[in-house]
């Protein structure tokens, strides 16, 4: 999350300095990566073994539930809570179809 927020405000002084689109685009997709990383990290840890599903993509969908419409500006002033962040995680595991048991494991 420091790092999220260290690459916000960095943006926000570069686009100051007159930093156009290509930065705000860059920074975009370095808070896209961190969103999934820090998802795919705490997802990871709690699925039960056995439950086949491909973390990254629930994630990214996720992220990109969160960043829709919003500015880095206002990712970093107004972060989703836990309870937000999951209910786009639940929201990408409906849409992406059941999740698939192992029965072997």
């Amino acid at each position: 999350m420091k790092r999220m927020m260290t690459i916000a405000l960095m943006s926000v002084a570069l686009a100051g300095c007159g930093e156009g689109g290509a930065l705000n685009d860059t920074v975009q997709i370095s808070v896209r990566e961190s969103l999934v990383a820090t998802c795919a990290t705490a997802a990871g840890e709690q699925i039960p073994e056995g439950i086949d599903v491909d973390i990254n993509t629930v994630c990214g969908c996720a992220a990109d539930k969160v960043m829709a419409g919003q500015s880095v500006t206002d990712l970093v002033t107004n972060p989703p809570s836990p309870t937000e962040a999951m209910s786009k995680v639940q929201a990408c595991l409906k849409e992406l179809g059941p999740v698939k048991i192992d029965a072997a494991a």
